[in-house]
């Protein structure tokens, strides 16, 4: 099976997207845990996972004793004001025409959850994470 056949739609962010703004985005797609960030070409930039917007939101000040790196790292989400600040940065991707097993090899052992599809242009055009394949894995 190819992973164009079961991807999700992505839902896209530029760099400069305000606080504010991203919170309205997350509202509007509830049931998206990655948003992607692509630059005007189509071209992937990085994501945004659900996990950095929420603590984007709280303040740091009730994490105090979860220790100076995590706090550090939660201090510098908190404080970004846009999604340049607090995306993550990473080459780790597929391509739509991938087959199933590969990618689910490939998020395996990468230890991630989702990432992006890309087209034969390198263009972003769905995402995929590790509960979609579950779903469709056919294992003999």
């Amino acid at each position: 099976m190819k992973i164009k056949q079961i991807m999700k739609k992505a839902v896209f962010v530029s760099l400069n997207t305000l606080k504010k703004d991203l919170l309205k985005i997350a509202k509007k797609h509830p049931n998206t845990k990655i948003f992607v960030i692509i630059d005007k070409k189509k071209q992937f930039l990085g994501d945004i996972h659900e996990n950095d917007l929420f603590y984007m939101f709280i303040p740091n000040k009730y994490y105090e004793t979860a220790g100076m790196n995590l706090a550090f790292d939660l201090e510098k989400k908190f404080f970004a004001k846009t999604a340049k600040e607090i995306m993550r940065k990473h080459d780790t991707t597929c391509n739509q025409d991938d087959e199933l097993t590969d990618v689910a090899l490939k998020i395996a052992n990468i230890e991630i959850n989702e990432i992006p599809v890309l087209n034969k242009k390198n263009e972003v055009v769905g995402v995929i994470d590790q509960g979609t394949i579950l779903r469709h894995l056919n294992l003999k």
